[in-house]
């Protein structure tokens, strides 16, 4: 560890040791002088104050009463905006062979520490399933949590053959308690058919569950969203979206979670990518260790310039990137997610903001990135009465950072501190997988 490196963890302990000690004396702590950008496409607010006891948002705003006894933080200077959701994620990353309960708050502690505050897990590990479940059960009556929230699916269904088989995936999954069904249509001769899938939908919304679907190809789209699907999970990259899909998808407000970082990593390893000497990716490299072993190897970057579905994936993403900016101009929601957590070089926290980043690239303002990230990722999983805004009664997760985003999206990796149900997180310690 550098002697900078040395020098900020100690006065990021000492900032959250201060923090901390003062929470404990006093319940309600405002935080003072700040911009304020609140996760809903408002204009943000200088210099406003939020108010937050027991975890939650009391106030916020310009002219805001502070309660006597608060415990005052003068935050001149920075932007708050709410925690980062990623409304498409896994965890399924760390291979090691620590515990799985150990395993997945490791990994849910990497994301809080790059200001990722709730992970929606779009299908879970084949063993992870019912860990999951137990950590999103405690957050719900937890008086403090020391990592990211996480809503979970079971791992995703594909290649059913019959309608029954679709209805006894989702019930298996629904008695568990899931979240919400994940689905996989590839756009191959196996798939799950039509009428099987529709059968699986309908299944879920009988039992109050809402569906995501993994796709590529446009032609799908159409048949999941004829077939009542909740969320698409990914972009479509084959052609452009037309306007007869773009009303249906607003007609029943189906999410759209483009994940561009999820083909970014299919081939920017083709050689070594220069995020890999990025302090803010290298802070948690410890962490990554061997996967950046692996995709440094000049043999494996040999086989990824070589590979046909690399290169065309390097294609489709200007697909994905224009069909993205026609859906937000056309008002639908969009929702950030990253497909991180699962694949090889797909990296947890960082890649988020790489994501946001790239949505600004593909047209989006980075206003319009921001909201995909909060306020819009809470609205496509229906969580938005507790989570991803600024506002009286929402969950005090935040975000505080050194530097505006909405000058430069880029500054969302400017983090001074992170804020989850109402306390600053300590510094993450990882893992090598």
């Amino acid at each position: 560890m550098t002697r900078l490196s040395v020098r900020l963890a100690f006065s990021s302990i000492a900032l959250f040791t201060a923090f901390s000690l003062a929470s404990i004396r006093a319940q309600t702590v405002a935080l003072t002088d700040a911009r304020v950008i609140d996760g809903t496409g408002r204009a943000p607010v200088e210099q406003a104050t939020i108010v937050i006891s027991n975890g939650r948002i009391e106030a916020v705003g310009k002219s805001v009463k502070i309660p006597s006894g608060a415990m005052r933080v003068n935050l001149s200077g920075k932007t708050i905006m709410p925690g980062i959701i990623n409304a498409h994620g896994h965890l399924n990353a760390d291979k090691s062979n620590r515990p799985p309960r150990d395993k997945l708050i490791g990994q849910l502690r990497v994301y809080a520490d790059y200001g990722v505050t709730t992970v929606f897990v779009l299908g879970t590990g084949p063993n992870d399933l019912e860990e999951t479940l137990k950590l999103r059960d405690e957050q719900e009556h937890a008086a403090t949590l020391d990592r990211a929230r996480v809503y979970a699916a079971g791992p995703s269904l594909r290649y059913l053959k019959t309608a029954e088989e679709a209805r006894t995936g989702v019930d298996r999954f629904a008695d568990a308690k899931v979240d919400f069904i994940k689905m996989h249509i590839f756009g191959n001769e196996k798939d799950t058919p039509p009428p099987v899938y529709r059968a699986l939908i309908e299944e879920a919304h009988k039992r109050g569950l809402r569906v995501a679907a993994h796709l590529y190809y446009y032609r799908d789209a159409r048949g999941l969203l004829d077939a009542g699907v909740d969320v698409i999970a990914h972009s479509v990259r084959d052609r452009d979206v037309d306007a007869p899909l773009i009303a249906d998808i607003k007609k029943r407000d189906v999410g759209y979670i483009p994940t561009l970082t999820r083909d970014l990593a299919q081939f920017v390893y083709e050689s070594t990518p220069a995020f890999f000497s990025d302090p803010f990716f290298l802070r948690h490299a410890d962490f990554y260790r061997d996967q950046i072993t692996e995709l440094t190897d000049p043999a494996h970057q040999e086989k990824v310039r070589n590979s046909e579905e690399a290169q065309t994936i390097k294609e489709a993403i200007k697909q994905a990137s224009r069909n993205l900016k026609t859906l937000s101009d056309s008002g639908v929601s969009i929702a950030m997610g990253t497909d991180t957590g699962v694949n090889l070089g797909q990296w947890q926290g960082y890649f988020e903001h790489v994501e946001m980043e790239m949505m600004v690239q593909a047209g989006l303002t980075p206003m319009q990135s921001l909201v995909a990230a909060t306020g819009g990722a809470a609205h496509v999983w229906r969580v938005d009465q507790k989570l991803g805004t600024l506002q009286r009664g929402r969950q005090a997760d935040l975000l505080v950072l050194n530097a505006n985003p909405l000058s430069d999206i880029k500054n969302t990796r400017q983090i001074h501190s992170v804020w989850i149900n109402g306390r600053q997180m300590p510094p993450a310690t990882t893992h090598t997988n």
